[in-house]
Order: structure tokens, then sequence, then C-alpha cells
């Protein structure tokens, strides 16, 4: 009964959502501080109107509002995030409260797409010789969304008990080393797919991944994103599933909706939204390839610890939910 009627809600919802993505429904709303601005900071003419990470500074300082209960600095246009800088290589699950101790035999392997630019990333393969699904993960498409890609640097080490995990990450490699949410200059990875062998790094490395997801057809793509803009003229996303198309996949979105809900997973309820922005991971996978995207956003306005772990513990649900943990 509670996924009957929450799939009406959705079905209801995404009729008013199409073609572009509305504000989450589950997550606590941004509450500014007494003395907050009503309007949204104008962003700089130069940088993209969509731009997640525009070129600015606070004017009056930062003032404090709660997200999810949780107390943020906020500038007036986007969360001011806390040092996220970590040096994940050295680091497993158990550093963010994740506990992976049984072991499975599997045999893994890695390749490289891209190679020899500055886009060039590594893709790994994890195999189980019992049958089961096949799940890929995409981590970092926007490079400074740390949490992201560092929760895939940390999947890289899994082991699972039937079919194949593949996880690239970061995807966007320079933007990672850079700190940056584009490819090169103002290049938006996920506004670039399905990409262009021939066109600007954006667009070749959108085709790379495109064409790699396409040639392995899995059977689910996890997008592991975070959002930091809290403004009334855009749409909050921390905390937030996404979906284009749930054909396919409604039991788990549902199941996974609900485990935030109840606290079984992360730290707060995650709310869902859809569909995908044209010429993201998630709209163009899923419309092209017709293989279920959950995009997974988490808040850079909390601590990198407490997102790193809900990124985990998102993933981790999803493997055990098809019987791959």
């Amino acid at each position: 009964m509670r996924k009957t009627l929450l799939l009406s809600a959705i079905l209801i919802a995404t009729a008013f959502l199409l073609p572009s993505c509305r504000k989450a429904e589950g997550a606590d709303a941004v509450q500014p501080a007494a003395g907050a601005a009503p309007e949204a900071q104008a962003t700089p003419s130069q940088v993209p109107e969509d731009s997640d990470s525009p070129d600015r500074e606070a004017d009056d300082g930062y003032q404090r509002v709660k997200v999810a209960g949780t107390e943020v600095l906020w500038d007036g246009y986007r969360a001011i995030e806390p040092d996220s800088r970590l040096d994940i290589t050295s680091m497993d699950f158990s550093d963010f409260g994740i506990s992976v101790t049984e072991e499975f035999p599997v045999t893994q392997e890695s390749y490289r797409i891209m190679e020899g630019t500055v886009m060039e990333t590594e893709v790994v393969h994890i195999h189980s010789d019992v049958s089961g699904p096949s799940v890929y993960i995409v981590g970092g498409v926007h490079g400074d969304e740390k949490a992201a890609w560092y929760c895939a640097i940390l999947m890289r080490g899994i082991t699972i008990s039937c079919g194949d995990l593949y996880v690239l990450a970061p995807a966007n490699a320079n933007g990672a080393r850079n700190d940056t949410r584009y490819v090169v200059g103002w290049q938006d990875l996920n506004r670039s797919f399905p990409g262009d062998p021939d066109g600007n790094e954006a667009e070749a490395l959108a085709d790379a991944i495109f064409t790699d997801i396409k040639r392995i057809r899995p059977d689910l793509v996890l997008d592991l994103h975070e959002a930091i803009v809290m403004t009334q003229s855009r749409d909050f996303l921390g905390s937030t599933y996404i979906f284009t198309d749930l054909s396919g996949m409604e039991d788990l979105f549902f199941d996974l909706l609900f485990a935030t809900q109840d606290g079984t997973i992360c730290h707060n309820e995650f709310g869902y939204t859809g569909p995908g922005p044209d010429g993201s991971v998630n709209a163009e996978v899923t419309r092209r390839l017709h293989i279920p995207v959950i995009t997974v956003e988490t808040f850079r306005g909390f601590d990198i610890y407490r997102r790193v772990h809900d990124q985990l513990d998102t993933v981790l649900f999803v493997l055990s939910y098809d019987g791959m943990r």
C-alpha cells in the first residue's frame, strides 16, 4: 500500500516536473536565519547560467541556516562547504563509520578511457564467477563534488557475491585535479551526453563514458553527485535521488527512499525528483539506452565524512538489494 501511494505521488509529480527538474520534496526546506536575503544573489555574467559553482564572493558575510536539522553556513546563493580535502586513497570504509567485513572471491581488472589526454581516467571491473546483475558506478562527473568520487574510489576495493560491478572514478579526472565542476574552461560534462568523439573535451569524454556504458549494458547505473546551491531561483537538490524513468527499478527506488525515511541508511531523509536535465548521464542513458539510472545527490554544506557515509550507504544498499552483497 505504501509503495502504491508513493508511486501515485511520483507519477503525478513527474507530470508537472517535465521537462526540467524541480525542487525535491522530502528533505527539510532551507530555512534562512533572521535577516536572510529573500532573493538570490546575482550570478556573474561570465559563469554559465546553470552553474553550481559560480565564481563569486558573499557580499555581507555568511548566514546560518538549517538544512535537514543541521546548521550550515550560507552566502545567500550557495552553502559554504566545510574543508573536504581527504587523502582518500589511504582510507577505507571504516573511516566513514561503514562496516564492510564479508569478502567474496572476485577477479578485478581495470582499463582506461580517453587514454593519453587530460581527461584520461580509469574504470575498475570487479567480476564474480557467480552469475548476477551488472551495476555501473559513475563517480564524480563534476570534479568538485568530492564525496561523489571519494565514494567511488572506495568502491573500487569492494568484493561482490555475484555479477559484475564497474566503477568509473573520478569520471571527470581533470576537474577533480583542479577542484572544479568543469572539464576544461566552462565545459560541463553533465550537459554534454551522449557526447561527440570529435567535439570539445567535455563532449569527447561524455562520448567515451556513454560508449562504455552502451558496450557493457549494465542493469543499473548509479550516478554519484553533490549539490551546493540554495536559492529561491534554483531547485535545492541536497539529499536527493533523481530518476528520469522508474521502469525496471520501481521497487528498488521506493525501498531506497523508505530506508532513508526510517533511518536504516543515511543521516537524514532523502527526497526525489526528476527527470535528469538534458545532456546529463541520468537523462541520456535512460532515454537513449533504456538503462535505469539513479543519481545520488548529497549536500556539500554538510561535513565530508557524513557525505561520503551517505554515498556509501546508498551504493551498498543497492548492491545488497540486488543480491551482490
